[in-house]
């Protein structure tokens, strides 16, 4: 069995910054937000049946909501409810307003259907922003302080442990995770990568518990099990890589987002892929299979 694989091209969309990507099973599409782009896009398996929507402000990460048709959307000023078929945006609150440089980032649902989500500051990744955890009406709870841009937010299989990373510090802890709406328990260095290639990104749990996480600038997925230890990887002609999920009828596929932030025109000749949306066979490859995204199911109001 191969330790090592190369992702393929999906989807040529040349995405700003593309983030936050997710299989929606039912209807069998992905989803993603290109970032700076102010736009959500979606796609069959292949690739085709391409679809984007503008959207009023930038999008960081989003949930599916458990009607199956609507988003729970981590705008740069806030959370917001839309629906793609009509258009409706419903803004639920702004997030850190007293922060004009910060804006919302990674963020994805909690075992018991709670959204967790957090910051990045804009101008210089100062520890400023949070993370946070959403259970709809008014339970919103500050879960991390003190954050500069917050990625790799993911959970175990069984929930008990959440993974995030605080990109600038270049490590990826593990929390003790409360089932109810406690605060977080102790985290532990999981794994810290300031001393390899590329920055930690978005991440995602297949089903045997092991973490798949992007590296921003490092042209690569790394795989660890849960006791850290370095598993299959991926890579990619770009370097950029920026998240990923596991998609398909069986989840045995790797999709992945990359972005172009800050291009040249010369390493845009060298990169021509870049933004792109790559696939990768981590199932016929390692073995691999994921878990199904959880979806949002707090009362909104």
């Amino acid at each position: 069995m191969a330790d090592e694989i190369a992702a393929t091209l999906l989807v040529d969309c040349r995405n700003t910054l593309a983030e936050g990507i997710q299989w929606h099973p039912v209807i069998e599409r992905l989803f993603w937000t290109d970032i700076h782009g102010s736009t959500l896009w979606c796609c069959d398996v292949d690739g085709d049946s391409l679809e984007q929507v503008e959207m009023p402000e930038r999008v960081g990460s989003f949930a599916f909501l458990d009607d199956g048709k609507r988003l729970l959307l981590a705008l740069e000023s806030g959370l917001a409810v839309f629906d793609p078929q009509t258009g409706d945006l419903l803004r639920l609150g702004d997030i850190e307003p007293e922060h004009p440089t910060t804006r919302m980032n990674d963020g994805r649902c909690d075992r018991e259907g709670r959204f967790v989500f957090g910051g990045i500051d804009e101008d210089g990744l100062k520890p400023i922003s949070a993370v946070y955890r959403y259970g709809g009406g008014d339970r919103l709870h500050k879960l991390i302080d003190g954050v500069g841009c917050t990625n790799s937010i993911c959970f175990s299989p069984d929930g008990r442990w959440m993974y995030v990373a605080d990109t600038p510090t270049g490590i990826i802890r593990r929390y003790d995770y409360p089932e109810d709406d406690d605060p977080l328990g102790d985290a532990v260095e999981f794994v810290d990568l300031s001393a390899d290639k590329g920055n930690p990104d978005g991440s995602c749990i297949d089903a045997d518990g092991r973490i798949w996480n992007a590296r921003f600038e490092g042209g690569r997925i790394q795989s660890y099990d849960e006791d850290a230890v370095p598993g299959p990887a991926i890579t990619l002609p770009v370097s950029q890589v920026t998240c990923c999920c596991f998609g398909g009828l069986d989840l045995d596929r790797l999709f992945i987002t990359t972005a172009r932030e800050n291009f040249t025109p010369e390493r845009d000749t060298q990169e021509p892929t870049a933004g792109g949306i790559f696939v990768a066979e981590v199932g016929e490859a390692f073995g691999a299979t994921g878990l199904e995204e959880d979806w949002f199911t707090g009362e909104l109001g």
